[in-house]
């Protein structure tokens, strides 16, 4: 009986972490799924750009990038170098797919 309830217990534990994974690739497929954010990623894709530097180009206001660039930045899509007052945003080249973040980071929601 005593191996039943252990078992059991294995398998919820398991469970939590499947439903974990999956939380996660749901939360980038989510943030990826913006036509916004995908067009940031491709701009800042080659090299770092500014926020107003994206507004312009995406014709839209920088609290609205901002708000975009937070959201890659927290799932770690997006670095931030700060040069004096200006900060450039550039792709992470480190964290290129979803599985990656997905299977490598908890969640920070």
């Amino acid at each position: 009986m005593l191996t039943k309830i252990r078992n059991q217990e294995r398998l919820n534990k398991k469970d939590k972490v499947d439903a974990e994974i999956i939380g996660n690739f749901v939360k980038v497929f989510e943030i990826l799924g913006s036509k916004t954010r995908l067009k940031i990623l491709r701009i800042i894709g080659n090299e770092g750009k500014c926020v107003g530097f994206i507004s312009k180009k995406l014709k839209l206001s920088q609290p609205t990038i901002s708000y975009h660039l937070k959201l890659l930045w927290d799932l770690d899509l997006v670095k931030q170098q700060k040069t004096a007052q200006w900060v450039r945003y550039s792709l992470n080249k480190e964290k290129r797919s979803p599985q990656a973040y997905a299977s490598n980071h908890s969640p920070f929601w």
